[in-house]
């Protein structure tokens, strides 16, 4: 492989280990060094595979064909992952060595992706993080070329052990998010956790530790909710983590030996802190019904990492204002609050303003003090 710069790339690695935006470059230049078309990095929610993606990077060269890909069943029906995981290989392994030429050829992913989209030959290795999640980093070479050769492997692994140390730093910080998370809401009296689509607790405030009348706490870090008709509307919200649309799901859960009820809101975590390592990660966090309350927009700054003048414009979204109304009640020019506005749609992981003020409105009020 002359002409590359390797050490170039595996500090572009490790700087996207703690810069999530640089990993789509970071992953294109891989793969044309390589000689293939794209890369992709993926994780499932736990070792125990079970055909659910739950993030996904992709090098800008793929990330068409591989939406598609996403959009579909196939990879619960492919064979590719099941036999790159029982390979246990610690390095880069070509379709040849997880399959036959038959066996590859009849597979739903050749038949249906691979093929239709012209690729021809792809390669994989797969990542074990200390936190239980499997990372795999996979490409595919455009129909024509030839397959990846040992040699080609071998060069990958070289970049293997950077890639591995990047994902723990990534899976480090990841925790470290959503500790902070959960912790904030604490000092103001709420009750919280950091949960993934697959009902794994990533991180959990003392609050919510002690709400054992209505929370269940299950082996491998789970939860249920004992209130089983809340505990289904739970799984719901969960399952549809990743849509715009649903970015807070509220319901109330009833307490074990009928006691007052709560009001539990699942609040998607959008933009960056639904990276590659968080996947669909949502907070969980509980409010009594009979708090009295008022709404915080320090709440909404710490949840979105808002600037003061971005906050002010949320409120106004919240409260059905139009770009217009906002200008004029802060003197301000209709093209600032436009900005404003964007920023504020990009950084909630919102489409327009009116997900944006379903989002604002269904985030828990506080409970009044003194």
């Amino acid at each position: 492989m002359t002409g590359i710069d390797f050490e170039q790339i595996v500090d572009r690695i490790h700087e996207a280990a703690t810069v999530p935006e640089l990993w789509p470059d970071v992953l294109e230049n891989i793969a044309h060094a390589a000689g293939a078309h794209g890369m992709v990095m993926i994780t499932s929610d736990s070792d125990q595979w079970s055909g659910v993606w739950n993030g996904v990077v992709t090098s800008p060269s793929i990330r068409e064909a591989f939406s598609a890909f996403l959009r579909g069943d196939l990879s619960s029906r492919t064979e590719t992952t099941p036999r790159l995981l029982a390979l246990d290989h610690p390095g880069f392994v070509g379709e040849h060595e997880a399959f036959s030429l038959e066996e590859w050829e009849r597979d739903p992913y050749r038949v249906e992706w691979n093929k239709k989209w012209g690729f021809e030959h792809a390669c994989a290795t797969a990542v074990r993080s200390p936190s239980g999640e499997i990372i795999v980093f996979h490409m595919e070479r455009l129909a024509g070329r030839p397959a990846f050769s040992r040699q080609d492997l071998d060069f990958l692994d070289r970049f293997r052990p950077h890639l591995a140390r990047a994902a723990l730093l990534s899976t480090r910080w990841r925790l470290t998010r959503m500790r902070a998370a959960t912790e904030a809401l604490s000092l103001v009296g709420l009750p919280a956790l950091a949960i993934t689509r697959s009902g794994r607790v990533l991180a959990a405030n003392a609050l919510i530790e002690a709400m054992t009348d209505l929370l269940q706490w299950l082996p491998k870090d789970r939860i249920a909710i004992k209130d089983r008709a809340a505990d289904t509307l739970l799984r719901a919200g969960l399952a549809q983590l990743d849509a715009p649309e649903k970015a807070v799901c509220s319901f109330a859960a009833r307490r074990a030996g009928d006691l007052d009820r709560v009001v539990l809101h699942l609040v998607s975590m959008p933009g960056e802190a639904r990276d590659l390592f968080d996947g669909a990660v949502g907070l969980l966090i509980a409010t009594p019904v009979t708090a009295s309350q008022a709404p915080s927009l320090a709440l909404i700054r710490g949840l979105f990492d808002l600037t003061p003048s971005e906050a002010r414009v949320a409120r106004g979204i919240a409260q059905g204002q139009t770009i217009g109304d906002i200008a004029a009640h802060h003197g301000l020019s209709r093209e600032t609050i436009r900005t404003q506005v964007k920023a504020v749609l990009a950084k909630t992981g919102t489409r327009n303003q009116k997900s944006a003020a379903a989002l604002f409105g269904a985030i828990p009020k506080l409970p009044l003090r003194d």
